[in-house]
């Protein structure tokens, strides 16, 4: 996991110098202060924008391993044309559908993309391997196991991502107030998380 031990400290110093006030009240904080609870969001929010970030290159790279074995179905010369291009045209709209940091709140959006994911890569993976020229082709296999390793790690980007995402949402509202005069607004807010919430 990505969060630096220093973060950890911070928050102890932070906790130790702010732990005498009330949460919810705005308090005149010391310069050294300022500048810990500045550093520990921006540690915060960078962790966690760069495991999205990890998390979402990953899934790309799943969807380029896609087309590329379709790429390589193609070269073989002896396919169902129009089960390729159908097959094209669905990996297509995964990029479409996607969710983001934003839309990621509704997790029938999530649900939904993942049982298209599951379903295409399900009919890539019967429509290359049912080739008869599959074993001629190694490279066909390699791309179908690449594609699942990528769809493995989003999987476990997404743990990582909810428990950053979780230390964010409790530090912007445990230091709602002194935070106010630090960031924007549209930088203090929840953020979504991927596991269902009760």
């Amino acid at each position: 996991m990505r969060l630096l031990f220093n973060t950890a400290a911070c928050l102890l110093f932070i906790g130790l110098v702010l732990g005498s006030c009330n949460k919810k009240t705005s308090t005149t904080l010391s310069p050294t202060a300022v500048d810990s609870l500045k550093s520990v969001f921006q540690d915060i929010n960078s962790n966690l924008e760069t495991t999205w970030d990890e998390m979402i290159q990953d899934d790309n790279d799943k969807l380029d391993n896609l087309r590329r074995i379709l790429q390589e179905v193609e070269y073989s010369g002896n396919y169902n044309r129009l089960k390729l291009d159908s097959l094209k045209k669905d990996i297509d709209q995964l990029a479409e559908v996607r969710y983001d940091q934003q839309t990621m709140s509704d997790s029938e959006l999530i649900n939904i993309y993942d049982s298209m994911t599951n379903e295409v890569m399900g009919e890539v993976t019967v429509f290359t391997t049912q080739l008869e020229q599959f074993e001629q082709y190694p490279i066909m296999g390699q791309l179908l196991q690449e594609a699942f390793e990528a769809d493995d790690r989003v999987l476990r980007y997404r743990i990582q991502y909810d428990r950053l995402a979780k230390e964010y949402n409790s530090f912007i509202e445990t230091h709602e107030q002194d935070m106010k005069a630090l960031a924007r607004k549209s930088d203090l807010q929840p953020k979504p998380l991927f596991e269902l919430q009760n």
